[in-house]
Order: structure tokens, then sequence, then C-alpha cells
């Protein structure tokens, strides 16, 4: 996980998968626009994260 953290995608993803959470939760909660930026936040940031995790060994 260490060297994960080295790699600027990793790194890059991690708020936009924060802030797609926050705003999905409060979509969730209380207004519905904020549902639905959530995917457009959430699924890169996974994307950014899972790219940067499979790089870590390079």
């Amino acid at each position: 996980m260490e060297k994960a953290f080295k790699q600027p995608l990793f790194v890059v993803g991690i708020p936009l998968v924060i802030c797609g959470f926050t705003f999905g939760l409060n979509g969730l909660i209380s207004e519905r626009t904020f549902a639905y930026m959530a995917p457009g936040l959430l699924i890169p940031g996974l994307v950014f994260m899972l790219i940067g995790w499979t790089q870590r060994n390079k």
C-alpha cells in the first residue's frame, strides 16, 4: 500500500472518491441533485485509484 500512495493517479483518485461518496450520501439524505452528481465523481475516482494500484509495482 505504501507504493500505491506514491502513484499520482492513486492520490488524485482519493479526493474524487471521498467527494463522490459525500455527494451520494448527501443526495440520499436530503437533496436529490447531489445524488446525480455522485457517480460523476465516484466512478472516475475509483478508476484512477485502480490504475494507480495496478502500477504500484512498476
